[in-house]
């Protein structure tokens, strides 16, 4: 049932005892397996489609990453971080990064606001096999915006939507493993959403088309 399930811990715990810490992590290299250049290619024919589309605006709402660098970094986090196996993506769009995880053998779910890009992203996920949950919503708690009296003029991800996480039956400190490519005005936004409601040793991976893949790990005082 919808809001049966809490986004979060307490935030005023979390703030004072935690903290993210950056870290490297060097993508794979090598030939991609022939599963991911197939995925990859039907996800890049739909990504055109959309942007071929009569009235679309570049820049505004899905802009994808550079998926080929982001599944290189993914298959390395992975290798070195075992005990990482469900994963989110913040703002899933055509599911592609939640389709790469889920081929990496992760439990895979993603969030996406627009409801085009959910029922494009279930098409090419179950047209390639892969078992992932897309869920329409928000990826921004609801009292998260309330709690820091934001607004959706303040910020270019939506914040007065309902999220997601009830729908899902899965809170945030759920997941080992978070995906997102924020707007580069929104990074430390991503991160402080992070700080507040991922459990100890989860791993935020984000984007970044200047700055290529970041990644942080949530940790607490004993941990620095």
């Amino acid at each position: 049932m919808a809001g049966a399930f809490p986004a979060h811990r307490p935030a005023a715990t979390l703030r004072a005892t935690v903290a993210l810490t950056p870290f490297d992590i060097a993508p794979a290299t090598g030939p991609l397996p022939a599963a991911v250049v197939a995925f990859l290619a039907a996800a890049q024919a739909q990504i055109d489609s959309y942007f071929a589309e009569a009235g679309h605006r570049s820049g505004h709402g899905f802009i994808p990453s550079d998926h080929e660098l982001v599944y290189r970094t993914l298959r390395t986090l992975l290798q070195q971080h075992r005990g990482v196996r469900r994963f989110c993506e913040w703002g899933s769009g055509f599911g592609v990064v939640t389709g790469l995880a889920a081929l990496l053998g992760c439990e895979v779910h993603g969030i996406e606001l627009d409801p085009q890009l959910v029922a494009a992203s279930r098409v090419l996920l179950a047209d390639h096999g892969l078992d992932a949950e897309i869920v329409q919503g928000s990826l921004i708690p609801e009292d998260y915006a309330r709690s820091e009296q934001l607004s959706d003029l303040e910020t270019r991800t939506v914040l007065s939507a309902a999220d997601a996480y009830g729908s899902m039956e899965l809170a945030i400190d759920d997941f080992e493993l978070i995906f997102a490519y924020p707007w580069p005005t929104e990074e430390e936004q991503y991160c402080d959403l992070f700080d507040r409601y991922a459990d100890y040793d989860a791993v935020l991976l984000t984007f970044s088309r200047t700055e290529g893949m970041r990644a942080y790990r949530k940790v607490g005082k004993t941990q620095r």
